[in-house]
């Protein structure tokens, strides 16, 4: 049987995902935190959910909102299916298998309230590729670049309806920039750095659809307070309190 790690996190509640493949990281705890309290009434979307990771951490922390979960993998949305299931939340997390390149035929147009999105980071084609190709796919752009998610979420969106996603930091002219295109105009932005004495590597954004200019620039959230990854920052400790996310332990299912 294929070996699961599981994770614990607020109310009992716990996020399966395959021990050999692609797993969650501070990056969708970040921007769960960085979303909730912001997710307006409606029906949310969430592009690329892999194992149901931001729905189950939305909904952990306390945001009640019903979502429709889009993967292109057949194995992960099995996978989303089980732990919306197991987490007692079938009815409040709709997992959709679908190609979000073809997002005009998978939903109608403004369809959604809120789109929440942890895209693939890296390009396509760079870099070494990964051999398994469910971390190939969630990890590198082949399948889903920013135009193609942007668009997608101008698309989804009501107006008014917001978006919120995790992207590079380097990327963030791009992904600004096709956001704009698709009528998405950035609103709030916060850059997470390593440490207190590293250059900022990721950045959170809000953005709303139909929306005048005029962008919130949020404090740098730090990670770490060294260099050594040794110590965590008070923004990290209340982020995990957030969740009450514990250790993972690998168990067979």
């Amino acid at each position: 049987m294929d070996r699961f790690v599981r994770t614990r996190i607020n109310g009992g509640m716990t996020i399966s995902e395959p021990a050999d493949g692609h797993r969650f990281g501070t990056d969708a705890l970040l921007l769960a935190a960085f979303a909730c309290g912001h997710l307006p009434k409606g029906v949310c979307a969430d592009f690329g959910t892999g194992s149901g990771v931001l729905p189950l951490l939305l909904h952990a922390a306390g945001c009640n909102r019903s979502f429709d979960a889009y993967e292109i993998q057949a194995s992960s949305a099995e996978i989303a299916e089980r732990n919306a299931e197991e987490n007692g939340l079938y009815g409040k997390i709709r997992v959709i298998r679908g190609d979000l390149r073809e997002y005009k035929t998978l939903f109608p147009r403004g369809s959604y309230a809120s789109v929440v999105c942890n895209p693939p980071y890296f390009p396509a084609g760079s870099g070494r590729l990964n051999p398994d190709e469910g971390k190939r796919t969630a990890r590198h752009a082949d399948t889903l670049s920013v135009a193609q998610f942007a668009d997608a979420a101008g698309w989804a969106l009501q107006t008014g309806g917001k978006f919120f996603c995790v992207y590079p930091a380097s990327g963030l002219a791009a992904l600004f920039d096709r956001l704009k295109f698709a009528s998405v105009e950035p609103k709030r932005l916060r850059l997470v750095a390593p440490s207190v004495s590293e250059k900022p590597t990721l950045a959170l954004v809000e953005a709303k659809k139909d929306a005048a200019e005029g962008l919130i620039a949020e404090p740098l959230f730090r990670i770490y307070e060294d260099l050594p990854h040794q110590v965590e920052s008070a923004e990290m400790k209340e982020t995990y309190l957030l969740f009450e996310k514990e250790n993972k332990q690998e168990k067979q299912i």
